[in-house]
Parts: C-alpha cells; structure tokens; sequence
C-alpha cells in the first residue's frame, strides 16, 4: 500500500502545488469525471476562488503528497455543519489512478473528519457508473445509501461512512 501524507491548504501551497491542483482542473477527463466542463479562469483567479471557499468555514482541503512529497491530488471535506461532512477527492495525477494512493487519503481524511472534527457521519456522490471511484470508496469503508440524479441527466451514487463503521474498520486493520 502506497503512502501518502495529507498537506492542510491553511499552512500554505507553493507554487508547483498550486500550478499542479489548477492543471487537473483543466484536464478534460478529470473533468468529466467531477461533472464538470474543463477550467478555462486563469490560475490567479482560481487561487483566489479556492482560497475564498475556504475562508468560509464550512470545509477543510488537503493536497495529497505522495512518498517523495510530490503532488499528486486534493482531498477536501465540504458542507461542514451539524456532526456531517461531504467528501470531495481529486488524484490528479493519472499514472497514481489504481494503486491505492486514493484509498489511502480518504482513511486519512476520514480520521480528521472523525477525529480532529469529531463529525459522526461523512458522505459523498461519485456517478454511478464510477465503479473503479465506488470499489476504492468502499475500501475506505464507505457503504452504498441510495442513487440520486445528477447534473446533465447523469444519476450520482450516494455513499457514507458513520463513525462507529470507520471506528470498527479502523479496528480491522490495527489502527
């Protein structure tokens, strides 16, 4: 299992880590697969975006650094309010797509949601014909809820996690 190490927003991105999160944004796979239309802003305005999102309060982003620290994603927790979360993942670095690195940073995201926030649900919406997102969500412990629509006729898979399942998942790997 490879490892990763999670990099808070609020202590700072250099300048490659701002370039390489605003690169993925512009890919036109990645975007399809967060059901967007590629980024056309330039990359100052959106840093400034990114950076008002977070000031709200309601979320908390972090690069994901692989071994050698290099950036190979984001992950963040969104719609913070009342004891849930929405999680949000981005490996933007494709040749990492499949080897775990994702898993790995969902586990660890999800120890700061139940831990550091103290949330007792966290959810998320990947499409769901997704299956390679919805196999490595379900590593991390995530369990199907339902389907909902989603934008442009697409149908979404709804999946969360409650504390005690990521407390009891925690426990069968020796955390």
């Amino acid at each position: 299992m490879p490892e990763v190490r999670l990099k808070d927003f609020r202590r700072g991105l250099s300048e490659e880590e701002w370039r390489r999160f605003y690169r993925a944004f512009r890919d036109p796979e990645i975007a399809r697969l967060n059901g967007h239309r590629p980024l056309r802003l330039p990359l100052w305005l959106f840093r400034r975006l990114v950076e008002t999102e977070l000031a709200r309060g309601d979320r908390v982003a972090f690069g994901i650094l692989d071994e050698k620290g290099e950036w190979i994603g984001a992950v963040e927790l969104y719609d913070i309010q009342e004891g849930t979360a929405t999680l949000g993942i981005l490996i933007s670095d494709k040749s990492r797509w499949g080897k775990g690195y994702g898993s790995r940073a969902v586990r660890q995201a999800l120890d700061f949601a139940f831990g550091e926030l103290g949330l007792s649900r966290v959810e998320l919406r990947t499409f769901r014909w997704n299956a390679r997102a919805r196999r490595a969500f379900e590593k991390a412990g995530f369990r199907l809820v339902g389907f909902a629509p989603a934008p442009g006729g697409e149908e979404d898979a709804v999946m969360a996690i409650t504390r005690e399942a990521w407390a009891e998942e925690a426990h069968k790997m020796g955390a």
